[in-house]
């Protein structure tokens, strides 16, 4: 249907019927996603404005699927993409850029010639301190809001969660 074609008391209809089918579906408790999602998001971009306050104004959050997925050993771009559940083509956009930057370097993979790994480079491993430091400034903020208590059981409720879901399912 093109909007042109949509009158008043069609468009009357479609939003009355929308709003009754999302009554209608309503969870009693709104779903945790809606409560995990902002503070995600406050996280994330706390942890970049003081990464950037430091010493990298260059800091952005499309390179954080990149460092937390890199192991310290470094490995080749296919494994880092699999990693952070991204495609090759948009993880090497990625890796291109930091390695422009001077975050990542590549090296051949002397057991494959074909192959680069990848690694952080000195910048890369200084930007990985200053987002230590921010982590830990983060969470002292986040536990004078909640209290050491419930930060600790929000932690291990956290951890407990992501374990259930990383560990294979039982056979019925």
């Amino acid at each position: 249907m093109r909007e042109s074609d949509i009158t008043m008391s069609e468009l009357k209809r479609l939003q009355d019927e929308a709003v009754e089918a999302l009554r209608k579906n309503r969870l009693s408790e709104p779903p945790l996603l809606f409560f995990l999602n902002p503070l995600v998001d406050w996280f994330e971009s706390l942890h970049i404005e003081l990464v950037r306050a430091g010493s990298f104004p260059d800091a952005r959050r499309a390179f954080n699927p990149v460092f937390i997925h890199l192991p310290a050993e470094g490995c080749h771009l296919t494994e880092l993409a699999a990693r952070a559940n991204m495609t090759k083509q948009s993880m090497a956009e990625l890796v291109d850029e930091l390695v422009d930057k001077g975050y990542l370097a590549r090296f051949p993979d002397p057991n494959d010639r074909r192959a680069k790994i990848i690694v952080r480079a000195e910048k890369g491993l200084q930007a990985h301190e200053a987002t230590m430091l921010a982590f830990a400034r983060i969470e002292r903020e986040l536990e004078t809001r909640l209290g050491r208590e419930s930060l600790q059981q929000l932690r291990s409720d956290l951890a407990t969660a992501c374990d259930s879901i990383a560990a294979p399912e039982s056979e019925p």
